[in-house]
């Protein structure tokens, strides 16, 4: 029975608590077998961006929601490549 036993854990990779387990139980990483599950809507990686931007001032003005923005087309336009690169080469590179 030990030999078939499958344990699934799911975590949100959002906020501190993933980073404070995976510092806590490193085999989370180094024995197990990590998969996302879909990729990140691009409203989703504005709505971090702005988080992240907005912690202190940064001086952008107005141009902070270009920057947001921009942040969230890089982020997709990785993605894409990244498929691409897998169609040519079927090796796998994950954008986090």
């Amino acid at each position: 029975v030990k030999r078939c036993v499958h344990v699934v854990l799911c975590f949100s990779p959002v906020g501190d608590a993933f980073r404070t387990r995976l510092r806590m139980f490193p085999s989370l990483v180094t024995c197990c077998s990590i998969d996302w599950f879909s990729e990140w809507p691009p409203d989703a990686l504005y709505s971090v961006a702005h988080q992240q931007m907005t912690v202190e001032d940064l001086g952008l003005g107005d141009k902070l929601d270009f920057y947001l923005q921009m942040f969230s087309d890089v982020h997709k336009s990785v993605e894409s490549a990244s498929d691409s690169f897998y169609q040519e080469l079927q090796r796998k590179c994950y954008a986090t």
